[in-house]
């Protein structure tokens, strides 16, 4: 199975980022309902591996 590129890897973990801070904006000035700490807690965990993912390509690509 082929490995993801570099490129694909830091695309996805960019835009986690970018959700991210957006739901933290959003807690900030309204709030936090039960579903969405769901989605931060789930969507913290895809960027932990994704990070990961990013960091193992790098380490093959030097």
């Amino acid at each position: 199975m082929d490995r993801p590129s570099l490129k694909k890897i830091s695309d996805e973990l960019e835009r986690l980022m970018r959700e991210q801070v957006e739901s933290l904006q959003k807690q900030t000035f309204l709030g936090i309902s039960t579903e969405e700490t769901s989605r931060d807690r789930d969507r913290l965990k895809r960027i932990r591996e994704v990070s990961a993912e990013f960091l193992e390509a790098l380490k093959k690509a030097a």
